[in-house]
């Protein structure tokens, strides 16, 4: 409910600011709010694995971790809308024609591994989409889109990879009678370090 107060906040933003000459090049612009579009629903996807393993499985740690994803990953979007509100953009639309695209490939999830498997690789699209427009930003020479990028988004979407990574290698490099005690352990670990979230969902 905060992220639909979030936009409609900043859609009214964008109705007092928009001025009469574009400041960023109207494709770079629509390239950048579709990115943004991209990390709001990768923030609801997070959310639906925090639902899944608070509860089909019992993971409170892993349950607590996806909730801190899905809030930075919401917070990124609005910052994302702020930057272009700010610099005056002028889009045709503010979230892209298709709305945001929950996973189906979520509802097949059965286990934690294969969820860190699936956010992984939404995570990897977001970068790619991330590198798009940093592309894009770089044909249009605009250096503050390309350095906002590569200090608020980039260098994000990377350390959430390897972040995943890390989990996912950690759960596949060890024998399958061990694979149980690992998760549970990590899982331990990760609650300790973000603490009990589920309240959070389903409060």
């Amino acid at each position: 409910m905060q992220t639909i107060y979030y936009f409609a906040f900043l859609t009214l933003l964008f109705a007092i600011v928009q001025p009469s000459t574009i400041t960023i090049n109207t494709g770079l612009g629509q390239c950048l709010s579709d990115l943004a579009t991209q990390e709001l629903a990768v923030s609801y996807n997070y959310l639906q694995l925090s639902s899944k393993f608070g509860t089909a499985s019992a993971y409170p740690g892993f349950s607590s971790f996806f909730t801190k994803l899905s809030d930075e990953d919401s917070s990124k979007a609005y910052d994302l809308v702020k930057f272009l509100a700010l610099r005056r953009a002028q889009l045709t639309r503010l979230i892209h024609k298709d709305g945001l695209k929950i996973r189906s490939e979520l509802s097949n999830v059965l286990d934690v591994y294969q969820g860190l498997i699936e956010a992984r690789r939404q995570n990897r699209e977001v970068w790619k989409d991330v590198v798009r427009c940093h592309q894009e930003a770089d044909g249009s020479k605009d250096a503050n889109v390309q350095d906002y990028l590569e200090s608020h988004l980039l260098d994000h979407h990377i350390e959430i990879d390897k972040l995943l990574g890390d989990l996912e290698h950690r759960i596949n490099d060890v024998q399958v009678s061990d694979k149980k005690l690992t998760i549970f352990m990590i899982d331990e670990e990760l609650l300790e370090t973000y603490g009990d979230r589920r309240k959070d969902v389903f409060s």
